[in-house]
């Protein structure tokens, strides 16, 4: 038999971790946005650029966690499969059951 799986949880200590990471990155580049010597066209849009930025970091990271998700799932499926097929063979050596 396999052993089940535990679900991963988020505390909310990494929530809040993660939310206060966010709010001094996001601190940090406006900034350092504001010392540059440049115009605020400019500023916005390198502004842009970093949102984009941290919006493609999100949806790379969510996609690979879906393919690993989806990965363990069939790999649980086929896991299973091979159990029942394991439990409902013959004893090796007594011939073949039909």
């Amino acid at each position: 038999m396999s052993t089940p799986k535990v679900a991963a949880k988020n505390t909310s200590a990494f929530f809040g971790a993660s939310i206060a990471f966010l709010g001094l990155t996001g601190i940090w580049n406006i900034g350092n946005l504001w010392m540059l010597n440049i115009t605020v066209q400019d500023r916005y849009t390198i502004g842009m650029g970093i949102i984009a930025s941290m919006f493609a970091v999100v949806v790379v990271s969510k996609v690979v966690r879906d393919k690993e998700d989806a990965n363990d799932f069939v790999n649980g499926i086929r896991q299973a499969r091979y159990e029942e097929v394991l439990a409902n063979a013959p004893a090796p050596g007594l011939g073949q059951t039909y």
